[in-house]
């Protein structure tokens, strides 16, 4: 802004415009006031002079001359005319109806008494007059006017308003008697009266005196002019010394104090930490702005301390934010989190995720091989959250693997960990425990549970139930607990799933708990997919249902899938992949089949062939068995020993379609010629060594054999 538009929106132009503005606001309103008092105290000072005249007339008048006949036949005399005769009033035919009146010598005394009132006052007019309700007019009696221009004659009328009448005519002689209006002949007049009555009271005239106000009005704008000279120069200096004030008691400080901030804002960008900036101004105004230096000279002090003190805290911060980091990846690095965890093992799949609330968390899943025959299964939960539970977490997790390892029972194993914690547990920490040994040879799974979550099992032909088993007590809470065992049968095709609290527990906005049920219906909709793919569907649900309420509790989950072994001793080294049924995953199972026939050495043209059936088979599924949804497949790679040979079976859920049963076409035909359609199957069954189909189970089951 330039230096103009400084002093304009500057604290001092401001002052002196709220300055210019108030005071002409308060003139204004003073000049109202001034101008009503004037108008109403001289106003009222002429009322009183013609009011008083009125009355004083009537009283000495009365002491001479008797009004009432007069008056009393002038009115009789106008109310007998007829409407048309009264309408020529001032005419020559019209005064003759009243012409032997000024004749009479009580008129001409009332004329002349009149007169000489009149000369020695200052009114503008006085003379006798009475209101005719019925006609709404005021009728002259006796007018001392002498000008026959605006002398009035006897039953010469004018028209009156109804509300002078009956102001008039009822005046209960309280106050003063008088009616103001504006006219088109004498400006404004005010019209005082005073009543005349007959020998029975009634009033029969009204001695009247006129007197213009035109001379309260003049003074009015003579005192106008003069005010509002007077308020300009006094407005103006007024303005001039109050902005003068403000600028030095008030503007110039806080410039002054502006000019500070800026220099130690500047100050401090350059790294200079000088902190006197606000105490060397010295500003003595002894009100608040004094008190505003002294309070920034103070901040300006505990801020360059409370800087001092915040490096210190970041530094501290950065320090346990990069431990914390690395204790996040620690943790991660103690849990099994290589996938797929055994590829070398066609018997089982397994899978598992942990999302802590915090940097590290309590939580913790494990699975081991005890032996090539037995896999250790764990899923915990420690009390407590952050460094102290991954602490105790990790103790934990070394514990049961080391005592599992040993060959212990799950019970035996849950009740040495026990021993071991509670024999130095000051901290009175304690975590729950889910152990399993899975025999992978037949199935069986033997568990023990100490306090944790109940584990939910789906049999290959059913959907995921909660195994509710008998819970003991929680790890770490007391010595010479005894932990009961107890078995489940994991047939070909069942899938464990294992969790923490964290799941059920995972609450909305609305304080509302995801609960079992959610999560046994997010397990059921991917029950026939892969233990990641199930896993993923259970935390996109849990996702869905929290939206944006913090995570109060880490989330874990494990899932197994036993698939078992093959009896057939002719058959080596079965692998199966299970995944969506879609064109895009056509690669996918390309890849997979061809890494065993590359391991078997397989020759090129009989992978090409091979090759060339997957892409067949494995579109059609994708294309008409879920049509128009998407369900999942799973492609099994075996190796047959005598001859040697390569079994890929597709294996899916969708509608019963035997592929096989169509007519083989006639290829004897053109292409224009044959029907559209069943092509790719027949090339199927010209290069494969065996290709047959059964429906079994709910399952589609297309088997092709390839010697090699």
């Amino acid at each position: 802004m330039n230096k103009l538009e400084l002093q304009h929106y500057s604290l001092a132009g401001r002052t002196f415009r709220m300055t210019i503005i108030s005071s002409i606001i308060l003139g204004l309103a003073a000049l109202l006031i001034g101008l009503g008092l004037y108008g109403y105290a001289l106003g009222g000072q002429y009322i009183r002079e013609a009011f008083g005249l009125s009355r004083t007339t009537a009283s000495l008048m009365e002491q001479v001359v008797d009004f009432a006949p007069i008056s009393e036949e002038v009115v009789q005399r106008y109310r007998d005319l007829s409407e048309i005769q009264r309408g020529r009033a001032g005419t020559d035919e019209y005064k003759a109806f009243f012409a032997d009146i000024t004749g009479l010598d009580d008129y001409k005394t009332l004329s002349v008494a009149l007169k000489s009132f009149l000369d020695t006052s200052e009114v503008t007019d006085l003379y006798l007059a009475m209101y005719d309700r019925d006609t709404q007019a005021l009728v002259y009696i006796v007018d001392p006017e002498e000008d026959s221009q605006y002398a009035c004659q006897p039953g010469s009328w004018e028209k009156a308003k109804e509300s002078t009448i009956e102001k008039f005519l009822n005046w209960d002689g309280e106050g003063r008697l008088y009616d103001i209006e504006n006219n088109d002949k004498y400006g404004f007049l005010a019209t005082c009266g005073y009543p005349v009555r007959n020998s029975d009271g009634e009033i029969v005239a009204f001695v009247m005196s006129d007197i213009l106000l035109g001379d309260v009005i003049t003074g009015m704008k003579y005192f106008f002019w003069q005010f509002t000279i007077g308020m300009v120069i006094l407005v103006n200096l007024v303005g001039i010394i109050m902005a003068n004030h403000m600028k030095k008691k008030i503007a110039l400080p806080i410039n002054r104090i502006a000019s500070a901030a800026e220099d130690y804002v500047r100050d401090r960008r350059k790294g200079v930490r000088e902190t006197d900036h606000f105490s060397k101004l010295d500003i003595r105004t002894g009100d608040e702005i004094e008190n505003l230096a002294l309070i920034m000279g103070d901040m300006e002090r505990d801020l360059t301390v409370y800087e001092d003190d915040l490096m210190k805290v970041t530094a501290e911060k950065e320090r346990v934010g990069a431990e914390l980091s690395l204790a996040t990846r620690i943790q991660a690095d103690m849990l099994p989190n290589i996938f797929p965890a055994f590829p070398e093992r066609p018997d089982f799949d397994v899978y598992a995720s942990m999302t802590p609330a915090k940097e590290v968390g309590g939580d913790f899943y494990d699975f081991f091989l005890i032996d090539e025959d037995h896999l250790g299964l764990v899923m915990a939960d420690v009390s407590g959250k952050g460094i102290p539970a991954a602490l105790f977490m990790m103790i934990s997790k070394i514990l049961v693997q080391n005592y599992a390892m040993t060959g212990k029972s799950p019970k035996e194993v849950l009740e040495a960990v026990n021993e071991q914690i509670c024999s130095n547990n000051r901290e009175e920490m304690f975590v729950t425990v889910w152990f399993g040994i899975l025999d992978l040879t037949n199935g069986k799974l033997t568990a023990a549970n100490a306090g944790h979550e109940y584990p939910v099992l789906k049999k290959p032909e059913g959907d995921f139930e909660l195994v509710k088993d008998k819970h003991g007590f929680v790890i770490g809470g007391m010595e010479g607990v005894k932990y009961k065992e107890y078995e489940l049968q994991l047939d070909p095709g069942a899938k464990l799933f294992l969790y923490t609290d964290g799941v059920a527990e995972a609450t909305n906005a609305g304080n509302e708990l995801f609960g079992t049920d959610r999560m046994l219906k997010a397990l059921n909709n991917a029950e026939n997919g892969t233990p990641k793919d199930i896993l993923g569907e259970v935390d996109k649900s849990v996702e869905i249902f929290v939206g944006d309420a913090p995570q109060f509790d880490d989330l874990t989950m494990l899932c197994v899938h036993y698939i078992g072994k093959k009896e057939d001793s002719n058959v080596n080294n079965a692998k199966e992949l299970t995944l969506e049924a879609t064109v895009e995953n056509i690669e996918k199972v390309t890849d997979f089949v061809n890494a065993e026939l590359e391991a078997l050495d397989c020759p090129i043209k009989a992978q090409t062939q091979i090759d060339v059936a997957i892409d067949e088979l494995f579109g059609n599924i994708a294309q008409y068995a879920y049509n128009p949804e998407t369900g999942p497949a799973t492609v099994r790679v075996e190796v047959e020993n005598d001859p040697l040979a390569v079994v890929v079976t597709f294996i899916d859920n969708g509608k019963p379609y035997d592929p096989l049963a169509a007519d083989d076409p006639d290829t004897t035909l053109s292409a224009a010629e044959r029907k559209i359609g069943g092509l790719g199957v027949f090339l199927v069954k010209k290069t494969m060594d065996d290709v047959n189909y059964e429906y079994k189970d709910g399952k589609n089951i297309l088997k092709i054999k390839k010697n090699i």
